[in-house]
């Protein structure tokens, strides 16, 4: 059995955070074109530290972001997509190619005014579902992720391949509680040596996504920022609960 690993918020090596929006009926990109350029010109203008450059094409609508880390770089984020299923909310939180957390104010509240923005310009689209998605990658102090999340959560013995993940839902009544856990490796450039990569450490990587279940309305402002605060809840007071679970399966 391995050493036994705590999960904590100062093991978090990358983190992003997602805000997902399902519109009904879909959006079309080509269709819809010059609302959502005024749509994301509002954004723009309303908060210049989350929307800055708008890229649209008849089939790719984003609007990026670039996060300065001054003396160390910079890195431009997709803040604002569209998918199929509606609007993608994109935020770092921490970059592990930096080692820095990005202070954001209250996202919650401007994720609603946002959505505020688009029911303005396209008041016959429904809002069906909001998710908090938060991806987590947790450096594991040399240790094997496979054999960590083997040892936690299976009886079985770690692949020698150091491939694993399960994903489970821990569904109650009003919300999915999707966990995804996962085995990774972080892989680094040899600088005497171009185009050839070193094994720098292991980590485990968990996808939080929580979102109502009820799809039969149109949901109301107050009703997206009850799904975004229970998210948040449960990342702050369940998650470490369960990832710091006894070895072996055990409850």
């Amino acid at each position: 059995m391995a050493e036994f690993f705590e999960f904590s918020h100062t093991k978090i090596d990358d983190h992003v955070e997602k805000i997902g929006v399902d519109i009904r009926p879909a959006i079309e990109i080509k269709l819809d074109r010059e609302k959502l350029y005024r749509f994301g010109l509002e954004l723009i203008d309303a908060y210049p530290h989350l929307f800055e450059s708008l890229v649209q094409s008849p089939v790719d609508y984003r609007i990026t972001k670039k996060f300065i880390f001054t003396g160390k770089g910079e890195a431009e984020i997709p803040t604002l997509s569209f998918t199929p299923r509606g609007l993608v909310f994109t935020f770092p939180r921490r970059l592990a190619v930096f080692g820095e957390e990005v202070e954001l104010e209250d996202l919650d509240g401007i994720v609603v005014e946002c959505i505020k923005k688009f029911r303005a310009k396209f008041p016959e689209k429904t809002i069906v579902r909001v998710g908090l998605v938060n991806e987590y990658v947790f450096a594991t102090d040399g240790l094997s992720g496979a054999r960590i999340i083997c040892d936690r959560f299976t009886k079985l013995t770690a692949p020698v391949s150091g491939e694993v993940m399960f994903r489970m839902n821990l569904a109650t009544d009003d919300f999915n509680r999707i966990i995804e856990v996962e085995a990774v490796r972080k892989l680094e450039q040899i600088a005497e040596i171009p185009g050839q990569i070193q094994l720098a450490g292991h980590g485990v990587k968990v996808k939080v996504d929580m979102n109502n279940r009820d799809l039969s309305k149109n949901l109301d402002y107050g009703s997206i920022l009850n799904i975004l605060h229970e998210a948040r809840s449960f990342n702050k007071r369940d998650l470490y609960g369960f990832l710091n679970r006894p070895p072996g399966g055990e409850q």
